[in-house]
């Protein structure tokens, strides 16, 4: 199950109880309902990344004075309607010193009458634009999943062959492989041509888009003398990427050749795929493709095990 998912889900279920909350509760999940958000790190990265962008001052808003001119108003973009309608938010909060945002005249009526716009005005926009940023990540991931299945499903002992007879370029024949395989599913010009001020990605499809593909490949593989070490380098490269094109998510892609089982200990929740990590409020997805072996399970033998925690990855 991806994290994505049961994020989204939890999303839903913050909504529904403002929907269901009476008179008395309202302010009280309406606090919960921005609580939650401020305390989960794909949320707030996602909200820093949008009010970075579009930043609105308490003296802007205090400019507007009434309910018509806070939310009678077009948009450029969903992105700067996130932005705004949070911060609009995070002012009236601060505003009135509590959560009770139906009791006051910000809105147009009845106490009754403003949890309901409260949550058509507010609410349901953040968490419309939230799905959005969430689904395409999930396509993206589900792409990735399906590629690590189809190579050590049906494609590995081919792959592998061509890699283990190649002289030079290793990373740049599996490079190729993912590249048709992406193209063949419907990414849109997932080549490595684009170059930014760190170098160049291995692949990065649709780099002028809203939900751009940005991958970094690396090998395992002792015998090429190819390490862990070797991981870190690429974590290091697609942080750098993801700054240098100011985007909020990147794709390592681990292709191991070595009889090792690679376990990520991050601090956030790793028992969904894949393995996550959130730094400098970006987000950076682990994808290991096994390519060590063509035997079944019970003929494999035992497999190291080797633990790669966050701190060993964000230390340069």
């Amino acid at each position: 199950m991806y994290y994505n998912h049961n994020l989204r889900t939890d999303l839903q279920e913050w909504k529904n109880r403002l929907v269901r909350a009476d008179y008395n509760q309202f302010g009280n999940q309406l606090k919960y309902f921005f609580d939650n958000i401020d305390n989960n790190k794909i949320l707030k990265s996602i909200i820093d990344e949008s009010i970075a962008k579009y930043p609105f001052t308490d003296e802007y808003f205090k400019s507007l004075e009434y309910y018509q001119r806070y939310f009678d108003r077009n948009f450029e973009n969903a992105e700067q309607q996130l932005s705004y309608t949070f911060q609009l938010t995070k002012f009236f909060f601060k505003e009135i010193e509590n959560y009770n945002l139906h009791l006051y005249t910000y809105f147009s009526g009845h106490p009754k009458d403003n949890m309901e716009e409260i949550i058509e005005n507010i609410v349901t926009p953040i968490i419309y634009y939230f799905h959005d940023k969430l689904d395409k990540s999930n396509s993206i991931i589900y792409l990735l999943e399906k590629y690590k299945r189809r190579v050590e499903w049906f494609t590995r002992k081919e792959l592998a062959e061509k890699y283990n007879t190649a002289e030079k370029e290793y990373e740049n024949l599996l490079e190729e492989d993912l590249r048709l395989f992406l193209f063949d599913q419907g990414i849109d010009y997932p080549f490595s041509t684009p170059k930014s001020a760190s170098g160049r990605g291995d692949i990065i499809g649709a780099i002028e888009t809203d939900n751009p593909l940005i991958v970094e490949i690396k090998i395992v593989d002792k015998n090429k003398k190819y390490r862990i070490d070797r991981i870190k380098s690429g974590f290091h490269q697609i942080v750098k990427y993801t700054e240098d094109y100011t985007k909020d998510v990147g794709y390592l892609v681990i292709y191991n050749f070595d009889k090792v089982r690679y376990d990520f200990k991050f601090k956030e929740n790793n028992n969904v795929f894949p393995p996550m990590l959130i730094f400098n409020n970006k987000v950076y997805y682990f994808i290991i493709i096994d390519m060590y072996s063509d035997e079944t399970a019970s003929k494999l033998g035992s497999v190291e095990k080797v633990e790669i925690t966050e701190d060993e990855l964000i230390k340069k």
